[in-house]
C-alpha cells in the first residue's frame, strides 16, 4: 500500500463512536505521564528478533513581501527561491513591489542554521511566512515535553512575519528558534548537490512542497543528526531518549514523519544516495516512506517484513535501528474507511476526554493532507482541542484571544 496519496480534500462527518478510541497499553509513569523507554523496550513490546465569526489565519493581514532579487531585507539570494516560492521570484519587478519600512519591521529576517543531535527539529517547505494553529501547537508541544532540548523550526521563507500573534508565541517559547531552510547549504553535497542544482525537485509540481521536505528531511538528518517531527504531529509525552528510530504508519509501510538518528548513519547515508535514482515526480512517496520502508526491508529481510509480520504491539529491531508500532505514533490508524481519521475532529460526543482517559500514546498524527481543511472549536471537545489544551496551552490561549479555530 502506498502511503496513501496525500490526497487534500475536504472530510466528510461521520458517525463516531468512543470504540474508536485506539488504546495502547504500554508502561507510563503516571507522576511524570512519559513513557517509561527502558521497561518498554526491555518487556512490553517484545521485539521481532534481538536480532532485529472567527478570525481565521487568511484574515491576518500580511504585508508584502520585499523583492528576493533586490531587496536589502532578505537573507541572501538563493537562487531556488522563485522555484519553490514563487512570491519571491519578482526579479526586476521591484516597482511592482515596493516594500514600504513598516512591512520590512514586521517581518524578521531568517538566516541558515543547521540542527545537532540533541535538536528536535522541524522543517515548513510551502513558503508560508507563518505557521498555523495547528503548526505552532506541533512545535509548542515538542517544547513542551522536552524542556531541555532546543526546538528548531526550518522555513523555507526567508523572513517571517514576527507580528502573527503565533509566531509571537513561539518566539517568547525560551527553547524554540526559527531558521533559514536554505536548500543551497541543505543539498551542497553529492548525490544531492546535482539534483538540487538541476531543479529536480520541481517537477514534482503540485507536490514539490512534499518532495523537498521528503529529501530536506533525510539529508539534513545524515548530516547533523537530530530528531525530525512533521508538523502535524502533535507531541503527547516524552520522545524516547535513544537515537536512531522511527515508526511504522501501516502494516505495509515505515513512515519518514518522525523519526531521530545520529549523523552519518549507514541507513540515511543509503536512503540519500539512492533519491536521484528513484525519484519519480508522479508519485507522492518515492523518496519518502516507499523509500524508507524499501531500504529497511532490504538490509532486514526477516525482521522488517512487508507486511509485517509481528504483532500491532512489537517493535522491530533492524541491526541499531527501532521501528516502534503503528500505535505508538500513530494512535489513529490512517487512511480508509477515512473516518477513523475524522474521529480527530468529531465534537460533541465525548470523543477528547474518553480518547485521553485511555491512550499511552506518544504523539498524535492529523494526516494535514486529508484534514487541513477541517476547523476545530477550542472550547469543543475534539480530541485535536484535548490534545492542544493539554499538550500546547500558549497557541490555545492566543486562539482564543484572538477567536481563532484549531
Amino acid at each position: 500500500m502506498n502511503l496513501l496519496s496525500r490526497r487534500a480534500g475536504s472530510v466528510k462527518a461521520a458517525v463516531v463512536t468512543t470504540s474508536l478510541v485506539v488504546v495502547f497499553m504500554c508502561c507510563v509513569d503516571r507522576q511524570e505521564n512519559a513513557v517509561n523507554w527502558d521497561v518498554l523496550e526491555r518487556e512490553e513490546l517484545s521485539p521481532l528478533s534481538k536480532d532485529s465569526k472567527k478570525l481565521q489565519t487568511r484574515d491576518i493581514v500580511t504585508p508584502r513581501l520585499p523583492d528576493w532579487g533586490e531587496s536589502p531585507g532578505v537573507a541572501g539570494r538563493g537562487t531556488w527561491v522563485p522555484h519553490l516560492c514563487p512570491r519571491y521570484g519578482q526579479r526586476g519587478q521591484r516597482s511592482r513591489l515596493e516594500v514600504s519600512s513598516r512591512d520590512f519591521e514586521a517581518h524578521l529576517k531568517l538566516t541558515w542554521t543547521p540542527p545537532d543531535e540533541g535538536t528536535i527539529f522541524f522543517t515548513q517547505t510551502s513558503c508560508s511566512t507563518f505557521l498555523s494553529a495547528r503548526e505552532a501547537c506541533a512545535v509548542e508541544s515538542a517544547a513542551h515535553h522536552h524542556p531541555q532540548r532546543p526546538v528548531l523550526v526550518l522555513m523555507t521563507a526567508p523572513v517571517v512575519n514576527q507580528t502573527h500573534p503565533l509566531m509571537q508565541v513561539l518566539s517568547g517559547l525560551r527553547s524554540v528558534r526559527l531558521a533559514w531552510l536554505d536548500l543551497d547549504e541543505v543539498f551542497s553535497e553529492e548525490p544531492l548537490r546535482t539534483w538540487h542544482r538541476d531543479r529536480v525537485w520541481v517537477m514534482g509540481e503540485d507536490r514539490v512542497a512534499w518532495v523537498v521536505s521528503d529529501a530536506a528531511r533525510v539529508e539534513v538528518l545524515r548530516r547533523y543528526g537530530g530528531t525530525y517531527l512533521d508538523l502535524d504531529f502533535i507531541t503527547l509525552r516524552a520522545l524516547p531518549r535513544s537515537t536512531n528510530w522511527l515508526a511504522r504508519i501501516h502494516v505495509n509501510l515505515v513512515n519518514g514523519g518522525i523519526l531521530s538518528f545520529s549523523s552519518g548513519h549507514p541507513f540515511l547515508q543509503a536512503v540519500v544516495a539512492d533519491i536521484p535514482s528513484v525519484f519519480d515526480p508522479g508519485m507522492c512517496c518515492s523518496i519518502g516512506p516507499d523509500l524508507i520502508t524499501q531500504h529497511l526491508h532490504r538490509r532486514c529481510p526477516d525482521n522488517v517484513t512487508i507486511p509485517a509480520s509481528v504483532t500491532p504491539d512489537q517493535f522491530e529491531i533492524c541491526g541499531d535501528i527501532t521501528v516502534w508500532p503503528t500505535k505508538l505514533f500513530y494512535p489513529i490508524p490512517y487512511g480508509y474507511p477515512q473516518f477513523r481519521t475524522e474521529s480527530i475532529f468529531t465534537e460533541g460526543m465525548g470523543i477528547g476526554a474518553a480518547f485521553f482517559s485511555s491512550t499511552k500514546a506518544v504523539s498524535l498524527h492529523l494526516t494535514h493532507s486529508l484534514t487541513h481543511n477541517t476547523a476545530v472549536s477550542v472550547a469543543g471537545d475534539s480530541i485535536l482541542k484535548e490534545a492542544a489544551v493539554r499538550n500546547c496551552p500558549r497557541v490555545v490561549e492566543a486562539l482564543k484571544t484572538h477567536n481563532m479555530d484549531l
